[in-house]
């Protein structure tokens, strides 16, 4: 239905009249013919010094080869260009930027040829600040969010509130934050503030990123969780506090020239907005580093990297307990008769659990080694103390399922034998003294806590000159297994770790050694107690041989305590061995039979003819112990001598 001529006219002349929308109509030679009262509020001049004026006076201060080049192509092509966005400041506000939506359409004739164009304009100021303001609090939670550094999370602040809120903006801190939770305050216990982040950078009205910003203009604000707006001069100043739970963290600082006008109510919540949650940021980045170093330094006050005198193996190793590595551990445990352990373990996770189970499990480690078991038995009875402890973090509502991964090698420097168990993926890698490498001697298996099969274990003969390498992280190529060969078998054990992976937070590498023949001793024993008279006399023989004289009365004993309960409560074959270790100073007397039943230390009465074999040895030793293999048992005692 078509409108009236008439009323046709009156919808016309209502629209230039009194529409809010800016009209304007542009003849094809780019002079504008007519514009409304709404265009006339825009550029804030009568009609009458707009008709008539080329369409890029017109727009002179509203971007005008932007507009330009729109009109002309709506009057080449026909197709309109809607939502053409411009920014000036109009003679009405000369002192603010204004933002208008421009669409311009196509006049024709008759005969479809242009006659010109009309463009209808919107002042959108308000909408495209909104718009604009919330795209800077999704940059915000985008940035600042993840980050887990106090100065990305203030250096990410100011960068998103340029330009939008303001000019310049900065960031002091207080040292607190800074550096630790102890740093001083001033005399009067007021915090002291540092610039920690500024944007632009090097501009002139810019606080200087590391110097001491000035207390008395941040006092009030971070005593009173309030913004302040401060007008001078030539510009407008909003600062905002950073405080989160209650403790004042810092502020943050934005200016903006005059030119932009003063900071609104809308910006005032902006800016309070954006403090709020770079407050809980920064606050969650000063917790997890907090939590963090007591991390490290749990687990670096009871993990000390530093190696016991041994003699079995030539060490070289590497600790770092940082990410991944917050779990790890390594140890070397000296066993009886020259023998060493060497584990090396990680437990799943970060942060103050991760270090404490692996507190806890490098205990039972320790424990187990005491019992002198071997290393499949260990790994085992480890699995049993992983399920143990995982019970108690579920009863106590910890969600994390405690896994870990260990190898455990014990290696015989008089045999030449190493016993290796392990269980999960931690790497383990034999080398032989003739350059072969072997970097899968034992299969994955599943990690300790899991479900799955036995874990495997196997025993390998490792010459003198043979290398072991246990670590947590992945196999090097093959090339880095060559000249960590060329390393170790040069001597050059400080550079190993350096060699490997960084992602290998505990890495232990061993070069066996081969205990002197001339130190090891051993003697079949008739299973007599006639025979017990002869055990003595070899081993005081022995002893003077080794010059070891101080030590024969102890050892006399000792040696027919522990060979006369083998052939009275053993079975035979019976075995006496002495192991001197010169480097560790030690004498270890062992006696085998191949009875499985365990010696246990009795407390004999007073009116008792026997029953203190044991206690005596244990007297007269440092210590002793029992382990069993597939040909019975070995009882020994092991004392220091030669010191």
């Amino acid at each position: 239905m078509s409108i009236p001529g008439e009323l046709r006219s009156k919808v016309l002349e209502a629209m230039f009249s009194q529409s809010p929308i800016g009209l304007h109509v542009v003849g094809p030679d780019l002079r504008v013919l007519r514009v409304n009262s709404g265009a006339v509020g825009m550029h804030g001049v009568p009609p009458s010094a707009v008709v008539g004026r080329p369409l890029t006076e017109v727009y002179a201060r509203f971007d005008p080869d932007k507009v330009e080049s729109a009109v002309r192509k709506v009057l080449a092509t026909g197709e309109p260009v809607l939502d053409l966005r411009v920014r000036g400041c109009p003679l009405v506000d000369p002192d603010r930027e204004h933002v208008f939506s421009a669409s311009i359409f196509r006049l024709e004739d008759d005969d479809g040829l242009p006659i010109g164009v009309v463009a209808a304009a919107v002042d959108i100021t308000h909408r495209e600040h909104a718009r604009e303001r919330l795209s800077v609090m999704h940059q915000a939670r985008r940035r600042i969010g993840p980050s887990l550094d106090p100065l990305h999370c203030a250096q990410s602040l100011v960068e998103v509130a340029v330009p939008v809120l303001a000019d310049v903006a900065a960031v002091a801190l207080t040292d607190a934050v800074l550096h630790s939770e102890d740093s001083a305050a001033l005399p009067d216990g007021r915090p002291r503030l540092r610039w920690a982040a500024t944007c632009p950078g090097g501009a002139s009205q810019a606080p200087v990123v590391g110097e001491a910003a000035d207390q008395a203009v941040f006092d009030d604000v971070v005593r009173r969780p309030e913004p302040r707006v401060e007008r001078s001069e030539n510009s407008n100043v909003l600062v905002a506090p950073l405080v989160c739970r209650g403790v004042p963290l810092g502020v943050a600082w934005f200016r903006r020239p005059d030119n932009r006008g003063p900071f609104e109510d809308e910006d005032v919540r902006l800016a309070m907005n954006l403090a709020s949650h770079t407050a809980l940021c920064i606050d969650n980045a000063r917790r997890y580093e907090q939590a963090h170093a007591v991390a490290l330094a749990l687990q670096g006050h009871l993990l000390r990297p530093s190696l016991v005198r041994q003699g079995a193996v030539d060490v070289a190793h590497r600790y770092r307990p940082t990410g991944r590595g917050a779990g790890a551990w390594f140890d070397i445990v000296p066993l009886a008769g020259a023998r060493i352990a060497m584990a090396v373990g990680q437990v799943d996770g970060q942060g103050p659990e991760a270090a404490a189970a692996m507190v806890q499990l490098r205990s039972a480690v320790h424990a187990l080694s005491a019992l002198d078991l071997e290393p499949h038995d260990v790994v085992a009875r480890l699995n049993d103390t992983v399920r143990r402890l995982d019970e108690e973090r579920s009863s106590a509502r910890d969600s994390e399922h405690l896994t870990a991964g260990c190898v455990y090698a014990i290696h015989d420097p008089v045999t030449s034998e190493c016993s290796i168990a392990r269980a999960g993926r931690q790497r383990l890698l034999v080398g032989g003294p003739d350059g072969t490498w072997n970097d899968v001697p034992l299969s994955e298996t599943p990690e300790l806590g899991e479900d799955g099969p036995p874990f495997a274990a196997d025993e390998f003969s490792l010459p003198a000159g043979s290398i072991l390498v246990l670590s947590s992280g992945h196999v090097p190529d093959e090339g880095l297994l060559g000249r960590l060969h060329e390393a170790t078998a040069a001597g050059s054990k400080d550079v190993v770790a350096d060699m490997l992976p960084d992602d290998q937070a505990a890495v232990l590498v061993a070069r066996t050694r081969a205990l002197d023949p001339a130190d090891v001793a051993s003697w079949d024993i008739p299973a007599e107690l006639s025979s017990v008279s002869e055990a003595r006399r070899r081993a005081l023989d022995r002893l003077g041989q080794w010059h070891l004289d101080e030590a024969a009365l102890a050892t006399e004993l000792i040696v027919s305590e522990l060979v006369t309960n083998a052939i009275r409560h053993g079975r035979p074959p019976v075995r006496l061995r002495l192991v001197r270790n010169a480097v560790h100073h030690t004498l270890t007397c062992e006696v085998l039979d191949s009875s499985p039943s365990a010696p246990h230390l009795r407390h004999a009465r007073a009116g008792d003819e026997g029953g203190r074999g044991l206690f005596i040895c244990g007297e007269l030793a440092d210590r002793w112990g029992v382990r069993w293999s597939d040909q019975g048992k070995t009882v020994w005692t092991e004392a220091a001598v030669g010191t």
